[in-house]
């Protein structure tokens, strides 16, 4: 009975469950102004943790100007579902009024039930006058398996990284992509890129052959005129042999040096402290 009521507490305290839900992973805005309009592109990752594939699923995006607390856009698109323990990524657009500072409210929805939500914040400005400097960003990068080679046992993979310009225009850019297995063994593939435009983005591309049994680290490096200007780490290690030939997965990129988010305490471990507080009493009147 004592083992029973505590692996009870246990599960409901998070310490056994395990991750096995579908979620809002991460959520980009980004912002372009076109002639008297300024549209955000709302970028949200969905991750799917299940075992199962889901059920049909829809986004809900909305956009709050804080000055007045009053929402000024809201979209609804329709995504359909997602593989099971996979992840995919949808872009929404918005055309907001004017500038200022705004929320982000993403809703996530299966079957028309809200499964998550992500808020955020962004701020929108002016248009750029000529000469502003650009300002580069690495979004996210999509790995496709698209065939094995010498008899199964390397792999070939297109890789295409997220590149956003939030600046004016740029000088000529080259992306470079290394795939890591250790400190000691990488391989390096680049691309270039030329000229991108002020708010504009747009993605690089890069093919390259790796063995099929490694797990992979990615950094992705953009440079300007030979100078590095943005360097990002995926937020998570690929093992390619679990990746299905043809199957594109996007990963979330992050800026190197970027300390981990770590989750504040909760309700969740204060039950795991009752549990174990819960077993000190227990032996402690077994041994009386």
């Amino acid at each position: 009975m004592y083992c029973i009521f505590i692996g009870s507490l246990l599960i409901l305290s998070g310490c056994l469950q395990e991750n096995n839900e579908i979620y809002l992973s991460d959520v980009d805005v980004m912002s372009d102004s076109k002639d008297d309009e300024i549209e955000l592109k709302v970028i949200s990752y969905i991750r799917n943790d299940q075992n199962t594939d889901s059920e049909s699923l829809s986004i809900e995006v909305k956009a709050i100007y804080l000055s007045s607390n009053l929402v000024t856009t809201i979209e609804d698109v329709d995504i359909g579902y997602v593989k099971k323990n996979s992840q995919t990524h949808n872009t929404v657009s918005l055309i907001i009024p004017n500038t200022g500072k705004y929320e982000i409210e993403v809703l996530l929805l299966e079957n028309g039930m809200v499964l998550d939500e992500y808020h955020t914040h962004v701020e929108v400005q002016e248009k750029l006058n000529a000469g502003q400097p650009a300002d580069i960003v690495l979004t996210d990068m999509t790995l496709d398996v698209k065939q094995y080679v010498d008899r199964a046992s390397n792999v070939v993979v297109d890789i295409s990284p997220g590149i956003y310009n939030q600046g004016g225009d740029s000088e000529p850019l080259t992306m470079e992509v290394t795939a890591s297995v250790d400190p000691y063994k990488h391989y390096i593939e680049s691309d270039d890129l030329g000229i991108v435009k002020g708010s504009n983005h747009i993605r690089g591309n890069v093919r390259m052959i790796l063995p099929k049994n490694s797990k992979y680290s990615f950094t992705v490096v953009v440079k300007e005129n030979g100078n590095t200007v943005y360097t990002g780490v995926v937020d998570e290690e690929i093992e390619l042999k679990q990746i299905k030939i043809n199957t594109p997965l996007v990963y979330k990129i992050i800026k190197e040096g970027t300390p981990p988010v770590e989750e504040e305490p909760g309700f969740h471990g204060l039950i795991a402290f009752i549990s174990i507080l819960l077993i000190y009493i227990i032996i402690r009147r077994t041994k009386i």
